[in-house]
């Protein structure tokens, strides 16, 4: 997994601060936006309309959504499939494109996606770092003793290895989703070594959660470090 580098055309205006892509398989594009730039005739500008449980949100919410809609519209665009507006189901997935499996994230002014044609599963995550209370208080939801052992050997603080690990499982989560469709728990699947120095990371699942994901089944992952958030990402050849 590598941060992508390969700028993408400037969107005027101030609220899309950059955006970047790796024309890696899967395809890795991340943007940057200020949410106090966010007007909502960009969204009329841009032809990415605001969907109905979005217009009385609180003005973030609907920064996020736009900036996401519009990386995802370079993305596909990218994948030879242009003007796409992602839309959600109804259980608030998004909707891909036929044929095309992809992860979307965003968090702290911070979009990822993540897109392939190729038949693998794809999950991807960005979060800030959580607090050291935070990390404390989540970690017998999130991970088990052995895992916490891991985490705790990691050349980093706690606060930082337990967002790895919780973004590492949101990262999975996404991947399963459109296979399973079923609600996973943290501790379905399970941390079991992680490269410091290259940056990956091997998670195995606990539980039969469905088809052929199996337990035992492992999960190849990458993750980046930048600034105060990691960057996460799961691909599973189906």
């Amino acid at each position: 997994m590598r941060y992508p580098d390969l700028p993408l055309p400037p969107v005027p205006g101030g609220f899309i601060l950059s955006g970047h892509l790796n024309r890696s398989e899967p395809l890795l594009a991340v943007s940057h936006f200020d949410p106090q730039k966010y007007r909502d005739a960009l969204a009329v500008e841009w032809g990415i309309p605001l969907p109905a449980r979005l217009q009385q949100a609180v003005s973030k919410r609907r920064a996020e959504y736009l900036a996401s809609r519009l990386l995802v519209r370079s993305v596909m665009a990218e994948l030879g499939i242009t003007d796409f507006v992602l839309t959600n189901a109804a259980d608030r997935s998004p909707c891909w494109p036929a044929g095309i499996q992809a992860s979307l994230s965003h968090s702290g002014g911070v979009v990822v996606v993540a897109a392939t044609r190729q038949p693998l599963a794809v999950g991807v995550d960005v979060e800030r770092f959580m607090s050291e209370t935070t990390a404390i208080e989540t970690a017998e939801l999130l991970m088990n003793e052995q895992e916490e052992q891991l985490l705790r050997m990691l050349p980093v603080p706690f606060n930082a290895a337990a967002t790895l690990l919780f973004s590492l499982k949101e990262s999975l989560y996404k991947a399963l989703w459109p296979q399973l469709r079923q609600p996973m728990d943290f501790l379905d699947a399970a941390l079991v070594s992680v490269d410091f120095a290259q940056q990956r990371a091997t998670l195995r699942l606990n539980q039969n959660v469905g088809g052929r994901f199996t337990p035992e089944t492992l999960l190849e992952a990458g993750f980046i470090w930048r600034d105060n958030q990691v960057m996460t990402q799961i691909t599973h050849r189906l």
